[in-house]
């Protein structure tokens, strides 16, 4: 199976996302995939300099796609997805990282047990004008059905309905016939268990998440 990992570097100076970066490859490089992929750096803003030439070519068959920054990593993940040909897509965003040895490994077991489908390691079962979705920092699925997603999401105020309102691609993949899985160390869950996942987000020290971000770091907020 051939697997892509795609990661959103906004490449706009003074910002601060270069720190992230710097995490983003150090938790890599403690956390081995233990299954082979491509990466794809998406450098949203203009082609990446040689400081992130740098820091990213520690990666294994890294390729560096210079994005348009029109929705920021929205708009990357999608015009990654255009030109892939893997079989399975990872998407991290900007201030995502990897938490555990054979995270990929993990991702690819359950994409191969489970099928075509939608696949994230943080999930919100909604609220109000929030539709349920899997967040979108650390998620994956098949290029074709990324690219199948009706709209093309090229203003920001887009992103957060693609993430997480009317007709979120959480709920395009439901339109699909298909499902969306939420994905631990431990265990693989549908909607209704995603907020009882055991060390998932927002439940004790969140250990056996596969993936964090700026949203599961500490002080942690625990489900009622």
């Amino acid at each position: 199976m051939k697997i892509e990992v795609v990661y959103v570097y906004p490449n706009i100076s003074g910002n601060g996302y270069h720190s992230y970066a710097e995490r983003f490859v150090a938790s890599y490089l403690q956390n081995p995939p233990l299954v082979e992929h491509s990466t794809t750096v998406v450098c949203n803003g203009g082609p990446p300099d040689l400081e992130a030439q740098g820091l990213f070519t520690c990666l294994p068959d890294v390729t560096f796609l210079t994005g348009s920054n029109a929705a920021y990593d929205i708009s990357a993940y999608q015009e990654a997805s255009e030109r892939s040909q893997a079989d399975m897509i990872v998407f991290f965003g900007a201030s995502a990282y990897v938490r555990k040895p054979g995270w990929l490994l993990r991702m690819a077991s359950a994409f191969k047990k489970h099928g075509d489908a939608q696949y994230g390691c943080m999930g919100n079962r909604g609220t109000g004008n929030i539709r349920p979705h899997l967040r979108t920092t650390g998620f994956w699925t098949t290029p074709n059905i990324f690219n199948r997603y009706p709209q093309k999401v090229t203003n920001p105020n887009q992103r957060h309905p693609f993430e997480h309102g009317p007709l979120c691609f959480t709920d395009y993949i439901t339109t699909l016939g298909l499902k969306s899985w939420l994905i631990t160390a431990e265990g693989d869950y549908l909607w209704a268990q995603w907020d009882e996942a055991p060390g998932g987000l927002h439940r004790g020290t969140q250990e056996h998440l596969l993936t964090g971000d700026r949203l599961s770091e500490p002080p942690f907020h625990h489900c009622s």
